[in-house]
């Protein structure tokens, strides 16, 4: 007759007797340094992605928005040149000479444009009129409970007061529109004595 008890007991010991197999140290500190490494270039990955997309232009509030148009028009400044550079759906560079308060003359991508009543629209009372009409707007739908139909972003010059950055981001909500973003950047402004 077998006796399997004392065979079981036999297979329990030779089992008790294996070595239990444990990851050498090496290969532990491998995986972890690779983990880690793999963790730190995603967080460096964000961080280059944040920095590539982030607009540091402040947004705009209606208040902000007064105070630098009144800050411009202290400083009466009547004869400059100034070049935006615009970009969204009709990206071009536009460049306008102002003097004695008058648009006498301005350009679109080096081209003159021809017809005059246009040369003030990239003055600076010209810029001034169309961030105006983008103000009442959010103003208007603020009254009315709205949702904010644009996000509004902008930086004015420090001493004079000229919209030096300015994004404007219509949120689609038009029916079927999506977002659109128009910038302006002003990327030279002389002042003409």
């Amino acid at each position: 007759m077998i006796d399997r008890a004392s065979d079981a007991d036999d297979i329990d010991a030779i089992i008790a007797a294996q070595p239990v197999a444990r990851i050498p140290s090496d290969k532990r500190r491998f995986v972890v340094f690779t983990l880690m490494g793999i963790a730190g270039g995603l967080i460096a990955a964000l961080v280059v992605m944040r920095q590539v997309h982030y607009d540091p232009t402040p947004s705009l509030s209606p208040e902000q928005f007064h105070a630098a148009h009144d800050h411009w028009k202290s400083h009466k400044i009547p004869s400059y040149d100034i070049e935006i550079k615009v970009t969204g759906p009709n990206a071009s560079v536009y460049r306008v000479e102002v003097r004695d308060g008058d648009a006498i003359a301005a350009w679109r991508n080096g081209q003159p444009l021809n017809q005059h009543r246009t040369f003030g629209t990239w003055s600076i009372p010209g810029m001034f009129s169309t961030i105006s009409r983008d103000v009442e707007t959010l103003e208007q739908a603020a009254k009315a409970g709205q949702q904010r139909p644009l996000i509004l972003r902008a930086g004015f010059h420090a001493e004079y007061g000229y919209p030096e950055h300015y994004r404007r981001i219509d949120n689609g909500s038009r029916k079927g529109s999506d977002s659109i973003t128009v910038t302006w950047d002003v990327t030279e402004f002389r002042i003409v004595e």
